[in-house]
């Protein structure tokens, strides 16, 4: 039996030789063997055709958006170049086109002459697509008692209004320069949308009920989010977007539909107790 090193080392060459990295170069201890039908050589470009066409179809299946934008032939060119650079080290798929987005940022196209536009879609494209998987992918509100508008009350007192928010582990705010969100929304339910002009875009993701929810915002609301899930009291929060309280307030109520909060922390009146509330349940009482 080979020796541990020895046996890693064969291991890598036949890697090598299967990815199409580089010659079978081969121990002579191991042998391919011809069938009745095909040479060793065949044989091996058999599983190299294999290879390649599995890990294109996984890279198709995480950024479906991008490959509709791109055309099934560029996708798979820029995928397949991306993982000769950038060759998956997993046990999983899931996490083969990680670095995409960050292939295509440091593979800019017009990167020794003046910025063009068409670059920043594919980028934000393949951003929104890998937030979209570590969402979907990830811890959520799942069994969790988290908090919705039904528990808040329509008009805030002016504790409410002091209240901070615990942003669920789920919760991704995207900035883009076109409108990504609608536009993988609209791939996703299986059409075919056209490529929407250049403009700044914001977007708020969230997981409830294991279903991502992608919603567009506007940038009074992208700041409102931004700065509650950073820690600002609501008021504080409008203050910034700027925002009425009252407005800041329907929001907040109706992110909580949305899964975008794990706990509301209410700041009780002067002379209570104003200790921070464990479970959605006391904060309610």
């Amino acid at each position: 039996m080979p020796e541990p090193t020895h046996l890693r080392r064969l291991q890598e060459q036949m890697r090598a030789a299967i990815a199409g990295a580089g010659p079978l170069g081969l121990d002579a201890e191991v042998t391919i063997r011809s069938s009745a039908k095909l040479s060793a050589s065949q044989r091996l470009d058999l599983y190299r055709r294999s290879h390649r066409l599995r890990l294109l179809e996984a890279m198709r299946a995480s950024y479906p958006a991008l490959a509709h934008m791109l055309g099934r032939e560029l996708f798979d060119d820029l995928a397949w170049e991306y993982l000769q650079e950038r060759p998956s080290r997993s046990y999983t798929l899931q996490r083969l086109g990680e670095e995409l987005p960050d292939h295509l940022e440091a593979n800019r196209p017009d990167a020794d002459g003046p910025r063009e536009a068409w670059p920043d879609l594919m980028i934000d494209l393949a951003r929104l697509e890998r937030t979209f998987a570590e969402v979907y992918d990830g811890p959520g509100l799942e069994g969790e008692a988290a908090p919705t508008s039904a528990a808040l009350p329509a008009a805030p007192d002016a504790g409410w209004l002091a209240a901070t928010v615990e942003p669920a582990a789920c919760l991704r705010l995207v900035r883009s320069s076109f409108a990504a969100g609608p536009y993988l929304a609209a791939v996703r339910r299986g059409e075919r949308p056209a490529i929407p002009a250049p403009a700044e875009s914001f977007l708020v993701l969230s997981r409830r009920d294991y279903a991502v929810r992608l919603t567009a915002l506007d940038a009074a609301r992208y700041r409102l989010l931004d700065r509650l899930r950073r820690g600002d009291r609501i008021e504080q929060a409008a203050a910034v977007a700027p925002m009425a309280p009252l407005a800041a307030w329907r929001e907040v109520r109706r992110w909580s539909d949305e899964g975008c909060f794990r706990l509301l922390h209410r700041r009780r009146p002067a002379g209570r107790s104003s200790s921070g509330l464990k479970t959605p349940q006391k904060e309610y009482a």
